[in-house]
């Protein structure tokens, strides 16, 4: 059995281990997901980059999300918890942005940040009305 001091410096000796530029390139890019987005979440992407494109969401204004007929007539707490949850919405929808730009294909960390989404969006909803323009 190795020693403590033996196993360090074996480690040690392995972290100096040069990796090629085509490898690295290989282990920086997401795994991609053969099945894709589902109708649902592909057709709420397509809506989302729509509407970023459109100038209808700006990337940096979370009140751009908000549907202001229907948050208008919201309590004053209910106002504070939707924007909110449009300021963390927003967060999501950058990094979907993000990840879309890149043009890295279909990937699980895409599906999931879209499904997560879309399943937040339509919960908000069931409470407060159609609250968000998404």
């Amino acid at each position: 059995m190795m020693s403590r001091e033996e196993a360090e410096k074996k480690i040690l000796t392995k972290a100096n281990v040069e990796i090629s530029p085509k490898a690295q390139e290989a282990l920086n890019k997401p795994l991609g997901h053969p099945g894709g987005l589902s109708a649902e979440d592909k057709a709420f992407m397509a809506l989302i980059l729509d509407l970023i494109e459109k100038k209808k969401i700006n990337l940096y204004r979370p009140n751009t999300l908000l549907n202001h007929a229907v948050y208008d007539k919201l309590s004053e707490s209910a106002k504070a918890k939707a924007e909110l949850d449009a300021f963390n919405m927003l967060a999501t929808i950058r990094e979907v942005n993000k990840l879309h730009k890149a043009k890295l294909g279909n990937t699980y960390q895409m599906e999931n940040l879209v499904h997560k989404m879309r399943l937040t969006k339509e919960r908000l909803e069931e409470v407060g009305g159609d609250i968000y323009i998404i």
